[in-house]
Formats: structure tokens, C-alpha cells, sequence
């Protein structure tokens, strides 16, 4: 499937476990001001372990001035204004590693434990199965519990350690976990989460 085809579903809407209706869309140039503003709301201890500052205008600034839907697909949700989640599927354009897709996501603090994390998993396991990729790894810092928790949960599998591979923004030394998993086994393991949430109405994913 193109991918041109794939994004024409967004914008769509959802609802998490609050009631709170939310809305999830592509990224775009306009959003670079309230990307901004989402990723200074981040407690501290969040942002150390991303890769760059971003509390710094110009980092989200290139995000913003180079989107490259065939690179990657950045998937905002938005609670009004206001973005509250943050997910996107990176991919290789060309060379040995074009049917592996990496993930990153990030959620904001106050909404967390609603469903907004595993709602954000699903809609970029969707476009990995809509772009037939055959398998998603993701980097974890070793401190990062939840994240593990949530990756094994869904079958994710630790394929190397790189001891003391990454500084966070103190200059403390950790460990890099890379996780992975084939996408087919990996959606299988989330219908029957659905399922599972479903059958006693409880709309709870057991991670």
C-alpha cells in the first residue's frame, strides 16, 4: 500500500479512558510552536532521556523544516490546542534496512495510565502493517521501566545491550536496550489486548 494512501485517514478522532475526545493527525510546519510548547511541559526526568534538547527552539525548528512523510510519519494527538502525545515511525528509504521501521513515542505526564500510549502504539503498528514492514525495533534507555514493561507486553524481544552507550542530558552514562519484534506477531498480540479489554467492558489494556 502507498504510504499517500495510508495518511489520507488522518486527521481522525479517539476517545481515552477519561471520556476526553481527542484528535490525532500528521505533523506539519504550523505545529512547530505547539510541539515546542509540549516538549518544555515534559518533567525533567522525561527529557533526559531523549536523544536531543528539545527545550531548544531550533531542534524543533528542523523537525518542522524537513518532514519527510517517506522518512518518517509523526503522529500528534491533540487535546484542543494543545498536543499531548507524540509518536512517529521512522523508516529507511533505501539500502538492507528498508522493511524495518524504528518507534519512538513520548506522552505527556498528565495523561498517562488513559490509554493514550498504547492508543499512539496502535496507530503506528497500523501504518507498519499498511506499509508491509516486516519488523519494529525500538531504543530503550535501561532505566526507561515502564517503556520495557509496555514493549514486552506486546511481545518485544531484547536483541542487544550496549553498556553505558548513551549520556542522558546530566552526563550520566546508561545502558541502550534494543528491542524488536516481527509486526505480524506484534499486531496479533494487540487484537488480542482488544479482545481481552473488551470482553469484560472494561475498555482496560492489561499491560
Amino acid at each position: 500500500m502507498e504510504k499517500r494512501q495510508v495518511l489520507k485517514d488522518y486527521p481522525k478522532t479517539a476517545t481515552l479512558r477519561s471520556g476526553e475526545e481527542v484528535a490525532l493527525r500528521l505533523m506539519t510546519q504550523a505545529d512547530e510552536a505547539a510541539l515546542l510548547e509540549f516538549y518544555k511541559s515534559l518533567p525533567e526526568s522525561d527529557r533526559m532521556f531523549l536523544k536531543e534538547d528539545v527545550t531548544n527552539p531550533q531542534v524543533i525548528r528542523m523537525w518542522a523544516m524537513n518532514l519527510d512523510y517517506k522518512k518518517a510519519i509523526p503522529i500528534l494527538v491533540f487535546k484542543g490546542n494543545k498536543i499531548i502525545g507524540d509518536a512517529t515511525l521512522l523508516m529507511q528509504t533505501h539500502g538492507w534496512s528498508t522493511h524495518v521501521g524504528e518507534i519512538r513515542l513520548v506522552v505527556s505526564k498528565e495523561h498517562r495510565g488513559q490509554g493514550l500510549g498504547f492508543l499512539l502504539i496502535k496507530e503506528i503498528f497500523f501504518l507498519a502493517v499498511a506499509l508491509n514492514l516486516e519488523k519494529v525495533m525500538g531504543e530503550v534507555m535501561e532505566d526507561q521501566v515502564m517503556v520495557l514493561s509496555i514493549l514486552k507486553s506486546l511481545g518485544f524481544r531484547k536483541e542487544a545491550v550496549l553498556k553505558d552507550h548513551v549520556k542522558d542530558l546530566l552526563g550520566n552514562k546508561h545502558n541502550l536496550i534494543i528491542m524488536a519484534n516481527d509486526v505480524k506477531t506484534i499486531w496479533k498480540r494487540m487484537e488480542d489486548l482488544i479482545r481481552d479489554s473488551l470482553s469484560d467492558k472494561s475498555g482496560w489494556y492489561r499491560f
